[in-house]
């Protein structure tokens, strides 16, 4: 039932999105055109176009050309931040163990795997001279063949240039940090700063976005026993297709003081 009141686009969103979520348009399926969904719903099809833009910009349904509008195949995926590098050690790499919880199937394309003179912010956080080189793994993952974030990871070419397996795209069980292990600079404690921005073109481009759906952009830093940083590895998500959790345990006053 369409209210009078309210904007019959918003009201028409949340019916779609209604259908969305209990499986009257399953994942992965097309949308009844905007000419049939006018006629059933008794609005215009402008109507019904500005009821799918917001879907779309929600991350809901994407518009392919030549195929029409469908609904995300996909769905949300946890990114716990405590768990995923606990369990690491099950696949080569935090991505793979995340998509396989979610029976998808997980690709890494590696972009490019090189020395690299760092961006100025990353060289600085790993504590390199101004010419000093880093390398770059930059890598795009995929789960059931759709694109779900681009990852840059740079590591001080000092320690790791002489490390085979970090200069091929698998660098083994446990991924980069497994190899880091070996070569004596294991991390063991991690930072991240997130912030939400809208994409580059290069980014859109990439995962397959619109001009105006947001991602998480995630810097993360991981350090070494010695306190090091050893690894920034900035990842681009969309922020419609990822939950993010980060867990802790307080403790008491007294614990903290001493």
């Amino acid at each position: 039932m369409i209210e009078t009141p309210r904007s019959q686009y918003i009201q028409i969103c949340e019916l779609l999105r209604g259908r969305i979520q209990d499986g009257t348009y399953p994942r992965g399926s097309l949308l009844p055109s905007e000419d049939r969904l006018a006629q059933e719903l008794g609005v215009s099809r402008v109507t019904i176009n500005r009821a799918i833009g917001l879907l779309r910009l929600a991350g809901d349904v994407k518009v392919r050309r030549g195929t029409g509008t469908s609904v995300r195949s996909l769905p949300r995926i946890l990114r716990d931040a405590q768990v995923r590098y606990a369990a690491r050690q099950e696949g080569s790499g935090a991505g793979e163990v995340e998509a396989s919880k979610l029976n998808l199937k997980s690709l890494t394309e590696y972009r490019r795997i090189a020395r690299t003179t760092p961006p100025q912010a990353v060289g600085k956080t790993l504590g390199l001279r101004k010419s000093e080189a880093a390398l770059l793994r930059s890598r795009v993952l995929y789960a059931n063949d759709e694109p779900t974030q681009i990852a840059d990871s740079y590591l001080p070419w000092s320690i790791v240039k002489d490390c085979e397996p970090l200069m091929q795209p698998d660098a083994g069980t446990g991924g980069s940090y497994g190899r880091l292990a070996e070569l004596g600079h294991g991390p063991v404690r991690f930072t991240e700063d997130v912030t939400i921005r809208m994409p580059n073109e290069s980014e859109q481009r990439t995962l397959e976005l619109e001009a105006t759906q947001p991602v998480f952009e995630i810097w993360h830093v991981a350090y070494t026993v010695e306190n090091r940083p050893i690894e920034v590895c900035i990842h681009v998500m969309p922020g419609h297709l990822w939950t993010l959790r980060y867990g802790w345990t307080d403790q008491p006053p007294s614990e903290r003081a001493s």
